[in-house]
């Protein structure tokens, strides 16, 4: 079901279509949505975004990422984005962003620590963000202190630095862990 949302995100994204088509493609989204508005669920048990065998953990807004290597410190995945996540000729500033935050999130609350948010996040733009092209993410965490985490990260086009990151991602406290958090 994400899989096909995130292909129809990119189609609607990437067309032009006619009065007929539009309207038709309205009534079965607004027909999926019925079905769907039968099963609500709380935070804890809502399945977007927490499906973690899944690349894109079930959740459409992110691209897909495909972890290639891991560690307590350290996280290597390649993605793609596609035509929903396009800017004009390139990927948004704005998705670059979000994907280093889900990347960074993801190495900060790696291990049996409790989970983190995000304090603070410094992207640089270095060229543009190719769409539909791979590019590998490289995450590190540069220093653990308390609850603090900080990590850094890159996002390339095979040799092309096209953005780096810093960020801070600050442990929950337990008073403070919801059933979001679960």
């Amino acid at each position: 079901m994400v899989e096909q949302l995130r292909h129809l995100q990119d189609e609607v994204a990437g067309s032009a279509p006619p009065d007929d088509v539009a309207h038709a493609v309205t009534e079965l989204i607004g027909q999926a949505r019925t079905l769907l508005t039968r099963y609500p669920v709380g935070d804890a048990d809502q399945l977007f975004g927490r499906l973690l065998d899944l690349p894109e953990r079930g959740q459409s807004l992110s691209p897909p990422l495909h972890v290639l290597e891991y560690d307590q410190d350290r996280l290597t995945l390649t993605t793609m984005f596609g035509r929903f996540h396009s800017g004009i000729g390139a990927v948004h500033g704005g998705a670059v962003a979000l994907l280093f935050d889900d990347v960074l999130g993801r190495l900060a609350d790696l291990g049996d620590g409790p989970p983190s948010r995000t304090a603070w996040l410094r992207v640089d733009y270095r060229s543009l963000t190719p769409v539909q092209e791979p590019l590998t993410v490289r995450a590190t965490v540069t220093e653990r202190t308390g609850r603090k985490r900080f990590l850094e990260a890159t996002l390339c086009c095979g040799e092309r630095l096209c953005a780096q990151a810093q960020g801070l991602f600050v442990a929950v406290r337990p008073d403070q862990m919801g059933p979001a958090a679960d």
